[in-house]
């Protein structure tokens, strides 16, 4: 009776451990084909990765890189960076790292792109720097989409930033309301103690024009800032208070609150100065938050959504040691599949002592611990009727996959599954989970739609809210005639 016992354990654990290995290599398999994945398991505290690419060396002092991606052909997308010297400038690179251009700047210190800004009856994408030589101003370039290449659309007579004595960090804030353009820029002397906000404008001749807004802080910055970053959809903007946090605050001016709403990264293994900061976003507002740590050359990683209960709770995930790259000041990040090497996006982060920009693909970082959340490519640029709707009807791949809906929270992900959707146009919908035998599981979403991006979630409960069994189910979306389908694995 004790052997056969001791059997039975054996068989059992054996069991689990044969199950656990086709879940994983289930799961690798989707990652292979670019879905995303992610097993509920804790992250490690440090994740080694090796560069996939780099782009070739300024003459100067690189500092801070912008990503572009192609609306209509991602491999076409473009790495742009400054060399922040006196005899400086923009550069820009192809995914490959090949230099495509040079634009001279006196003294460029930072960048930032957005797309589909209106100007001269057209949607337009654009490129802006901040320049630190005299007179001090911001510079804004249209993004050519046949080449990449940049070409300046700043109003004649520039925008000036005389709040600003050394201007510092910029970036740029779309609002989703309305598509209004901002730049939130900072200072290393002076004014300090706040951010400054622009709002961009076409001039009626084609150009761009700048209007100062506000101070944002009310003076809680406690150095200075050069690292930020500003999340259109979830409505912030973070800035690295370099020797002290990074700092969260609302993006939109008209909401008329210029408080700190948090601060985070207080400690965290961070030495030296908190600098370039981006998001990798994943639908629904999660994703998350990249801050480079210039004194160890490691970049730190944040829930974007914050924790449960509290959105504005930022604990750290975990720690990314790139190889191939250090002393980094700016980054950018991406979740837009660009080329074979970067199939989910990819970070691209400052080297100094190379004078490059170096580039990682997504998935060597996540691994299986971090959500792989492959986007979409953005609105294409147009003419004056140009659409700005989605252009698909698409059903995304959900994530985590596979996913344990009886899982306890943990610091990888959930006990459900998000499922992302894209409508071309408002429509009647039905979204459901069927069983390899076409049976009905669980409708989630039924009934008329607006068109844009969309995300729900399953439990992995059936109509009756009971647990369904483990196994492949098939995801469904319906409209009209067009009906999409990807794969889901739940395990237990």
């Amino acid at each position: 009776m004790a052997h056969g016992n001791h059997v039975s354990k054996k068989s059992s654990h054996l069991f689990r451990e044969a199950k656990r290995a086709v879940v994983f290599l289930t799961a690798l398999a989707g990652v292979m084909q670019g879905q995303p994945m992610l097993l509920a398991q804790s992250i490690p505290e440090t994740i080694t990765v090796n560069s996939r690419v780099s782009t070739s060396a300024v003459p100067g002092d690189a500092d801070d890189p912008a990503i572009w991606v192609h609306p209509t052909d991602p491999a076409k997308s473009v790495i742009i960076g400054t060399d922040k010297e006196d005899e400086g400038g923009l550069y820009v690179w192809d995914i490959s790292g090949k230099q495509l251009q040079y634009v001279p700047l006196g003294n460029p210190n930072n960048v930032d792109v957005r797309y589909g800004m209106r100007i001269g009856g057209q949607l337009v994408d654009i490129v802006v720097t901040n320049l630190r030589s005299n007179p001090k101003q911001i510079k804004v370039f249209k993004v050519n989409p046949a080449d990449g290449t940049l070409t300046d659309v700043t109003t004649s007579g520039g925008i000036l930033t005389p709040q600003l004595d050394d201007p510092y960090g910029i970036c740029l804030y779309k609002r989703p309301s309305d598509g209004a353009m901002f730049v939130i820029e900072s200072t290393q002397s002076g004014a300090t103690e706040n951010l400054h906000q622009y709002r961009l404008e076409d001039d009626g001749t084609g150009k761009v024009k700048g209007t100062y807004v506000r101070a944002i802080g009310n003076g809680v910055i406690a150095d200075f800032v050069e690292g930020i970053v500003a999340d259109d959809e979830l409505g912030y903007i973070y800035a690295s208070d370099e020797p002290n946090a990074i700092r969260k605050f609302y993006a939109d001016p008209d909401r008329g609150d210029n408080n700190q709403i948090v601060a985070f990264g207080a400690g965290d293994g961070i030495t030296g100065d908190r600098e370039g900061l981006g998001i990798y976003k994943c639908p629904g507002g999660a994703g998350y938050i990249v801050a480079s740590s210039q004194g160890n050359s490691t970049v730190k990683i944040y829930r974007r959504e914050g924790e449960p209960g509290d959105p504005h709770k930022h604990t750290l995930l975990t720690t990314i040691v790139t190889n191939g790259s250090s002393e980094t000041d700016g980054l950018d990040i991406t979740n837009i599949p660009t080329s074979a090497n970067f199939p989910n996006g990819f970070l691209v982060k400052h080297d100094a002592p190379g004078r490059r920009y170096v580039l990682y693909a997504w998935e060597d970082i996540a691994q299986t611990y971090l959500n792989i959340c492959p986007g979409n490519t953005p609105s294409a640029v147009g003419g004056e009727g140009a659409s700005i709707l989605p252009e698909a009807f698409r059903l995304g791949q959900n994530y985590p996959n596979p996913f344990r809906p009886g899982a306890e929270l943990t610091l990888a992900g959930n006990s459900a599954t998000t499922i992302p959707f894209r409508l071309d146009h408002t429509a009647n919908v039905t979204l459901t989970i069927i069983n390899l035998t076409g049976q009905i599981v669980r409708t989630l979403a039924s009934g008329q739609m607006t068109a844009g991006d969309h995300t729900t979630v399953w439990d992995g409960r059936n109509e009756a809210g009971e647990l369904a069994p483990n196994g492949v189910y098939l995801i469904r979306l319906q409209s009209g005639n067009r009906t999409q389908k990807r794969k889901l694995l739940m395990v237990n």
